[in-house]
């Protein structure tokens, strides 16, 4: 079955053509699909965040993650096909970033510290699914890990939701032991992991309405120069994206997750996502090194 799946990984590593959709940068100004200029705001240090991080963990308070994962498309995404189940975007049981053995649900539901808290399908035409699992870490980091799978037919809505979520603008909340989580809010780490949409797709710049600054994350094919500006105006920190083409399985996501909580610094985070890569893709650790960015 391993050997079936890193076959199928390999594959999707030449799902990723480059589109000539992305959005035109020019100097400090950014040119919408409707040619409106909206200017770009500066990169910024990781600094305000990580204190915001020490100071919910001493006060108690948990860490939350917001992951949104659309789901491998055959036919709506411009990807080389994969095996049919692995590619069919509407099945939440064998999609390969989903249910499959390396799929997020799957990949966390196997993981014996995680506890999953919360499990429920959803009926509207984007939004299939949404699970949260809770982790407590030896650094007294509670964590409530909030994952979203989005039909693979939806990947602009996908996208939306993800800057969206960044930049505080979505209004979106759930309820755990009697508690209420306002989760654009109140999240900390937002990920996105699966085909990078933003090859095939433009999407509006979604600008920050928070005072609040967050880590984000973008485990997809060349992410970086894609969603660079993106997180930029949405407030997003760098904290993990990629330079080339990958296969954007759950393990690498886990490796991160566990260097996050535990307050690595970012290079340590780098260095999770790479080992965890080569760990399971068998490329060596020089080349898995070379996948991943932390930072501008």
């Amino acid at each position: 079955m391993i050997r079936v799946l890193l076959l199928i990984a390999a594959a999707l590593l030449l799902a990723c053509a480059p589109s000539t959709n992305s959005i035109s940068i020019q100097h400090d100004v950014v040119l919408n699909q409707n040619n409106d200029s909206i200017s770009i705001l500066a990169p910024f240090t990781r600094t305000t965040i990580k204190q915001q991080l020490l100071q919910k963990i001493k006060n108690n308070q948990p860490l939350i993650i917001h992951a949104f994962v659309p789901l491998c498309d055959n036919d709506n995404q411009g990807i080389v096909p994969v095996n049919k189940a692995l590619g069919d975007g509407d099945n939440l049981t064998t999609n390969l970033y989903w249910g499959a053995l390396y799929g997020v649900k799957t990949h966390f539901s196997r993981k014996k510290r995680w506890t999953k808290a919360y499990d429920q399908k959803h009926n509207d035409s984007f939004l299939l699914e949404r699970v949260v699992f809770k982790r407590t870490y030896s650094n007294g980091a509670k964590v409530i890990f909030i994952t979203d799978a989005y039909n693979g037919n939806a990947m602009e809505k996908c996208l939306n939701h993800y800057l969206q979520s960044l930049s505080g603008m979505r209004s979106d909340s759930i309820q755990l032991d009697s508690s209420w989580i306002e989760i654009s809010k109140q999240a900390d780490l937002v990920v996105f992991n699966g085909h990078n949409g933003l090859m095939d797709v433009e999407v509006p710049i979604s600008t920050s309405t928070l005072t609040k600054k967050k880590d984000a994350i973008a485990i997809a094919c060349i992410s970086k120069p894609y969603f660079k500006d993106y997180l930029i105006q949405s407030q997003g920190y760098p904290l993990l994206m990629t330079k080339h083409l990958l296969a954007p399985e759950a393990y690498v996501l886990s490796a991160i997750i566990d260097a996050w909580a535990l307050q690595k610094p970012e290079q340590e985070v780098w260095l999770a996502a790479a080992t965890a890569y080569n760990q399971y893709q068998k490329c060596g650790i020089k080349g898995a090194k070379n996948l991943f960015s932390t930072g501008w």
